[in-house]
């Protein structure tokens, strides 16, 4: 007891001592505009309608930052760099308080154009200021882990872990030996209709000609040169469907603190992302299935509950062909890799983190679309493989996956679906109830993006800038 006791208080002053950021000398017009970006960022917090998709410091006001953004700061060096880097933090920024001031209940004390405006100049002072940059350098943002390592204290991870370890295997051997049986007759196809008529020559010259212009071959396209991409590469989800629980439906709010799955309409929320392979920055298309609920396969199943989901990432190489596949649920589990090309070789596995269940798919000649074939009731993918287009399929809508963070309420408010930690209520799981030892805030809750803890041994998160740096070896 007094060795955990210890533990815990070594971890204590660990975790609170930290060096604060020097502060920028903004001249008193900047001064103004930082201090109407903290007080907005107050009030949000005192209504509680904080956005955990991004991570916002006031050290940075005008900035929001995600894993990917914060990993390209030692890497900017030219001013097209850094010009480019800001743009997209900024505009991150932008985006959050817009939502988050949707989302506020008392909007009376706050000028949001002013505020905007302000917010605007500010961001522009900062592309000339060495002072800011030189501060970016040195003190980064620290984007918060999801793993809480108290929970590892006090369950003694090291002990847990072995127990947990044979159990874990178990658990892919089973996922994968669902790769092998037949999907049932009662399966849906689900995909987009009327997609961009795309050739791959056309996706190509898109990637050339952004990234020739960026120091860093930063894909960074245009939204409407996104849309048609999202849409032409949107898989055919063959979903079995026992009951309404396996159709893929709208989020909505059904009272002002109840969300619910509507079945009436099929969609797919969609967004992107980046990632950096081995040096290459590259981009991703998200796509994101909702269900009302993991069905039940006992009275005491520990792993269902209100709403389930599958969250297909579909990563791109340097010249706009599908490279890389992986999902995972929305709570972060049953993470699963699927290499889309022939060059790509998984990694040696480690005793130290857990793997993720690898798989590799190459593409036929003829074969012009990703088929993904889910399970029914548990929702699990049961084979992905590339095939021809079906004509006969139930017609998929898309929304933007950014619209579940500012939801309307039958009230005639907004809301996000994800409370301030980015955690769905009423989604949680028994399961957390044994599994909180690994570190992972109530296991099997529904999470928001930015929040996905993806290994129980070991730590890994789903948007980790460099997460397949370490699952596959370098071309």
């Amino acid at each position: 007891m007094r060795i955990l006791l210890l533990l815990f208080t070594c971890f204590t002053i660990l975790s609170c001592s930290s060096t604060p950021s020097p502060a920028i000398n903004y001249s008193a017009t900047q001064q103004n505009c930082v201090r109407k970006l903290i007080q907005f960022k107050q009030t949000v917090k005192t209504q509680g309608v904080q956005d955990a998709q991004l991570f916002w410091t006031p050290d940075y006001p005008s900035l929001a930052f995600d894993r990917f953004s914060v990993a390209l700061i030692s890497q900017l060096t030219s001013d097209q760099s850094k010009a480019q880097w800001l743009n997209y933090v900024s505009r991150q920024a932008e985006i959050q308080r817009k939502i988050e001031y949707k989302n506020l209940r008392n909007k009376n004390a706050i000028n949001f154009e002013n505020q905007e405006s302000c917010a605007k100049q500010l961001t522009t002072s900062l592309a000339e200021n060495n002072q800011f940059w030189s501060q970016l350098q040195q003190h980064p943002p620290i984007i918060t882990s999801n793993y809480q390592n108290w929970q590892r204290i006090i369950g003694l991870y090291p002990v847990s872990k072995l127990f947990a370890t044979p159990s874990i295997h178990t658990e892919k051997k089973r996922i994968l030996s669902g790769f092998i049986e037949p999907v049932d007759d009662d399966t849906i196809t689900y995909a987009i209709p009327d997609k961009p008529r795309l050739t791959q020559q056309e996706i190509q010259s898109w990637f050339s000609q952004t990234t020739a212009r960026a120091d860093l071959h930063w894909p960074l396209l245009t939204d409407d040169q996104l849309t048609q991409l999202l849409a032409f590469y949107t898989p055919e989800f063959r979903v079995e469907s026992v009951s309404l629980d396996d159709k893929p439906g709208l989020v909505t709010y059904v009272s002002d603190d109840q969300a619910a799955v509507n079945t009436n309409a099929p969609i797919v929320y969609v967004n992107h992302s980046f990632t950096q392979f081995h040096g290459r920055i590259l981009l991703q298309l998200n796509y994101s299935l909702w269900f009302a609920n993991r069905t039940a396969k006992s009275s005491l199943d520990p792993y269902a509950g209100k709403f389930d989901g599958v969250l297909f990432r579909l990563t791109l190489d340097e010249q706009g062909k599908p490279y890389i596949l992986d999902s995972i649920h929305h709570c972060g589990c049953y993470h699963m890799v699927f290499a889309l090309h022939e060059e790509l070789q998984f990694s040696p596995t480690s005793t130290k983190i857990e793997s993720p269940t690898r798989l590799h798919i190459y593409q036929p000649q003829s074969a012009d679309i990703l088929k993904i074939s889910v399970s029914n009731g548990e929702h699990m993918i049961k084979d992905v493989y590339w095939g021809e287009s079906n004509p006969f399929t139930r017609h998929l809508t898309s929304l933007n996956y950014q619209t579940l963070r500012s939801l309307p309420t039958p009230e005639g408010l907004n809301k996000s679906l994800f409370d301030k930690n980015g955690m769905l209520l009423g989604s949680e799981r028994l399961e957390r109830f044994y599994l909180w030892p690994f570190g992972v805030a109530s296991p099997g809750t529904t999470r928001q993006i930015g929040q996905h803890a993806v290994a129980f041994i070991g730590e890994r998160h789903f948007d980790d800038a460099n997460i397949f740096d370490t699952l596959f070896l370098k071309p």
